[in-house]
C-alpha cells in the first residue's frame, strides 16, 4: 500500500511544485537548526539538503538542487520528520528548495 501511494503520490507532488509557488527556502551553507513544523534547504557542495522538523508523519515533500551542470536533481518522496538529500553527482549544487505535498492516507 506505501508503494503504491508513493507512486501516485510522486507526479502529484512534481505536479503541485511545477503548477503553484512552493515554500521555498535558500541558502549558502549550513542554516541554524528547523523549528517546530518546518523545513530548511542548503547546499553542501554537489548536493542539495532538506531538513524537515515537527512535520505530520504522513506529510509528503522532497528537496531539489539546481547544478552548476544545467540539471534540476530531486531527493524523490519523504515523510514526516527527516533530512533528505539532491546529489549533482560531479557537478556542485548552487541552488536548494523543497516542495511540501499532501498528508498521505
Amino acid at each position: 500500500m506505501r508503494r503504491t501511494a508513493a507512486l501516485l503520490i510522486t507526479p502529484l507532488l512534481a505536479g503541485t511544485a511545477a503548477l503553484t509557488v512552493p515554500t521555498v527556502a535558500q541558502a549558502q551553507g549550513a542554516p541554524s537548526a528547523p523549528t517546530s513544523g518546518q523545513c530548511v534547504a542548503y547546499t553542501s557542495g554537489p548536493f542539495g539538503v532538506g531538513v524537515c522538523s515537527g512535520l505530520e508523519p504522513r506529510r509528503a515533500w522532497s528537496v531539489s538542487a539546481k547544478c552548476m551542470s544545467g540539471i534540476t536533481v530531486s531527493s524523490g518522496l519523504q515523510l514526516g520528520d527527516r533530512t533528505a538529500t539532491a546529489w549533482c553527482g560531479n557537478s556542485q549544487a548552487y541552488s536548494a528548495s523543497y516542495s511540501i505535498g499532501p498528508i498521505l492516507p
